[in-house]
């Protein structure tokens, strides 16, 4: 990291270390998008916990591979359902933002189960829809619920960077 006389790192060794971060993470993204094994994987946790909530609920689905079943209505969860590309560029963000490490933990631990509990939530209305008002699913799955995941993780970003404690300078 780049450093000045007085040994504080200087403003363009944190901007370069923050380029650095977002683009480790947004290679990982793109790493995980373009594998089927590491999709077919996240595509399967979302389906068996959207099926576990449904039947809490009171349906009677089942999760087989990555489709949740009824006998009155089934999705498929394909790789654009399970927020992966938002859920990255939410972490590229965290890990671009200058804060302390702790409060990098923080970020990411609060995105992903954030960004994973509000995908389930947005996965078991559309079965809802589906099933019950099969007309708007379209709209409310490509318009709604797109839009809907995208604030929630800009919010969720902001409230974490207000609160974010700052990352320390370094002295020599």
């Amino acid at each position: 990291m780049s450093r000045t006389r007085a040994g504080k790192t200087s403003v363009w060794g944190r901007v370069a270390a923050s380029v650095a971060a977002a683009a480790a993470v947004l290679a990982a993204l793109l790493w995980v998008l373009s594998s089927d094994r590491a999709t077919a994987v996240v595509r399967r946790l979302f389906a068996v916990a959207t099926s576990a909530v449904l039947n809490v609920l009171g349906n009677h689905t089942v999760a087989q591979g990555t489709e949740i079943l009824s006998s009155e209505f089934g999705i498929s969860v394909v790789t654009a359902c399970t927020g992966l590309f938002v859920t990255g560029l939410f972490l590229a963000a965290v890990a671009a933002f200058p804060a302390s490490w702790r409060a990098h933990l923080a970020g990411t631990g609060i995105g992903l189960a954030g960004l994973f509990v509000l995908n389930v939530i947005r996965l078991t209305s559309l079965y809802y829809v589906g099933r019950y008002w099969p007309s708007a699913l379209d709209v409310i799955h490509q318009l709604v619920w797109q839009s809907l995941v995208i604030a929630f993780a800009v919010a969720l970003w902001l409230l974490w960077a207000g609160r974010a404690e700052p990352a320390r300078r370094r002295s020599a």
